[in-house]
């Protein structure tokens, strides 16, 4: 079937999946950082996704211009992510995992029901000075507003990676997560630590939301995109940060190819019947090599 698509318009596609992967990846990450630290799931990311994306809109509405709404977003989404472990989950029991994961759909609910309040149920335009730029390379065309998206999400990534293995706060979340009350024996702030890690998950949030909002509609429905972002998460083992780039862009990828090859069948099912494929393989050691590279030790 590849002969009947120009070359073109399979760079095309390709460029189409790897950008909306990095926005999956982001959220991936967010999921992953926290399960790490934590061994919480927190399911109301991709509403802070969606409220990221509203306050970086509103913020240009109010003359801030594009670079100045984005820090803006990211440090308010920071103290919100960081507020929420302090005010609320910090008083449930961390053995209780059930109910955090209860709270944060609660959560997500409230936040969506708040953004229909403020802004409408109408999708919104989002402002990017960007999105009007093309660059080409040979056959292939990129905008602006993608660009940015592949940037800023390779920014993230380094970031993320650097703070995780080269830094001194690195190295106490990783004592967090291989043992809590032996961390904290060995003089890690493990309570500052969990802050640290919600406020950055939800500042990877409203980086993907404010990125991504250029290119599609910013409406309250947006966080739906969470439950894709869980499946990309898993893909590789739940809590693998490699794992949940790789699984960001692979979902990405495929959904773009889908909807390119079968232009009649929902993407979104052949993106989970891929998900359901590769857990039946891993649970049944059907798969070797790929499983060790990506398990969840990194």
């Amino acid at each position: 079937m590849l002969h009947l698509f120009h070359e073109s318009m399979l760079l095309q596609a390709l460029l189409g999946g790897l950008v909306q992967g990095c926005v999956y990846s982001l959220i991936a990450l967010g999921f992953v950082l926290i399960y790490r630290a934590t061994r919480q799931i927190n399911f109301a990311q991709g509403d802070l996704l969606m409220l990221g994306a509203y306050l970086g809109m509103q913020l240009q509405l109010w003359g801030v211009p594009w670079s100045g709404a984005l820090l803006l977003s990211l440090l308010l989404l920071f103290l919100c992510g960081s507020l929420l472990q302090l005010g609320l989950l910090s008083l449930l029991p961390r053995e209780n995992p059930i109910s955090v994961i209860l709270l944060t759909l609660g959560l997500g609910f409230v936040l969506r029901s708040l953004a229909t309040m403020i802004w409408g149920p109408a999708p919104l335009s989002f402002p990017n000075p960007y999105e009007q730029q093309l660059f080409a390379w040979q056959i292939l065309v990129i905008s602006g507003a993608q660009l940015s998206v592949l940037m800023g999400s390779l920014s993230a990534w380094l970031a993320i990676w650097w703070l995780l293995y080269r830094s001194r706060i690195g190295l106490g979340l990783r004592a967090l997560a291989q043992d809590y009350w032996m961390a904290q024996a060995s003089g890690v702030s493990c309570k500052r630590m969990e802050t640290l890690v919600w406020g950055l998950s939800a500042t990877l949030a409203a980086l993907g939301g404010i990125l991504l909002a250029p290119l599609s509609l910013v409406h309250p429905e947006l966080g739906w995109l969470s439950i894709k972002a869980f499946a990309a998460a898993v893909l590789f083992g739940f809590g693998n940060v490699t794992g949940a780039v790789f699984g960001g862009l692979l979902l990405g990828i495929t959904e773009q190819f889908s909807a390119a090859w079968f232009p009649d069948v929902s993407r979104d099912m052949v993106s989970y019947l891929i998900l359901l494929l590769w857990l039946w393989l891993r649970g049944s050691n059907r798969i070797g090599s790929a499983a060790i590279v990506f398990s969840g030790k990194s």
